[in-house]
């Protein structure tokens, strides 16, 4: 296991520590030559580098997504800590430790997983039963859906992030037939349970958290439509207007076209599924800001590239 943790790292103390390269970014200087801008990581989260003139060689034969073993030192530039690299070497996979560069959830993915199951119980209606009983009755699917993580980078970008974020979307929706009565309680639910099942193949996750080459050619809502079309297609006399309504919740579940989402959802249920799905992922986002910062006493966060602010941080007033 590692000795030394991004989170754990502090301005002034020396590094000599094994981390993935997740970024490499070669400058000129105005004054000629060439800097490295970097960026280490690990389970814990990342912290930005910058490598001088002395030790560019070394960069050349590395990319990012390497694991590498530095050497520098902890300093603080524009109030961010970086690390000045003052050595850097290429090791393999098989020199690293998994669990030291893959963050995991900090719930109980069993009691995720039992969870999740009482909301299969609630379905009542036999075709979106039987859908979901070809799903998380069969193992193979179960042990993948309970390890991937729902992002690379975004929100619940961690092993069984999946799972949580599932499980979150579940739980905001189980109460709205309560306010909007005229909805399809098992249309929702089972939606819920489906929308982002491609992200079992969407993402890699052995060594790091990557994005598969499938998850780059077609992406987590083709994936996961292509699915559950596979499943539906086996089960006898599954209704026309069910199987349009599914198909078309899970396809417009990220809502905007330039959220990557096919189509804008075109009813009720396929409306809630998008904003509730929204509400987590950005609601995760701000959590994991203001838990990367805690004990820091700073008010407000760097630039979020993702909500696009910067977020205030005091949760005591």
């Amino acid at each position: 296991m590692k000795s030394q943790y991004v989170n754990e790292l502090r301005s002034g103390q020396v590094v000599k520590e094994k981390f993935i390269l997740s970024r490499k970014i070669l400058k000129e200087k105005k004054d000629g030559g060439t800097y490295g801008v970097l960026e280490f990581s690990d389970k814990s989260g990342s912290i930005e580098g910058i490598a001088w003139d002395n030790i560019i060689d070394s960069l050349n034969d590395l990319s990012a997504g390497d694991f590498v073993f530095i050497s520098g030192t902890v300093n603080e530039y524009n109030e961010k800590l970086q690390v000045v690299v003052s050595s850097i070497q290429h090791i393999s996979e098989d020199e690293v430790d998994a669990r030291d560069f893959l963050p995991q959830s900090i719930e109980d993915i069993d009691e995720v997983m039992t969870e999740i199951g009482t909301f299969r119980t609630r379905v009542n209606n036999v075709y979106f039963k039987k859908l979901l009983d070809s799903f998380f009755k069969d193992d193979s699917f179960l042990e993948k859906f309970r390890l991937a993580p729902a992002a690379k980078r975004a929100h619940h970008a961690y092993l069984g992030g999946l799972a949580v974020h599932t499980l979150n979307v579940l739980k905001l929706m189980g109460n709205m037939q309560s306010v909007y009565n005229s909805i399809n309680l098992d249309l929702l639910i089972t939606a819920g349970m489906l929308h982002d099942i491609g992200k079992i193949y969407e993402y890699s996750y052995r060594k790091k958290l990557d994005i598969s080459t499938k998850g780059r050619m077609l992406g987590h809502i083709v994936i996961s439509y292509e699915m559950i079309v596979e499943k539906i297609d086996k089960i006898s006399q599954f209704p026309k207007d069910l199987r349009l309504k599914l198909l078309h919740m899970i396809l417009s579940h990220h809502g905007e076209f330039e959220w990557g989402s096919p189509k804008q959802p075109l009813f009720l249920e396929a409306l809630i599924l998008h904003f509730v799905d929204n509400l987590d992922s950005k609601a995760e986002m701000i959590i994991d800001e203001l838990r990367k910062n805690r004990g820091k006493e700073r008010e407000w966060s760097d630039y979020h590239p993702y909500l696009e602010r910067e977020i205030y941080l005091r949760e005591e007033f």
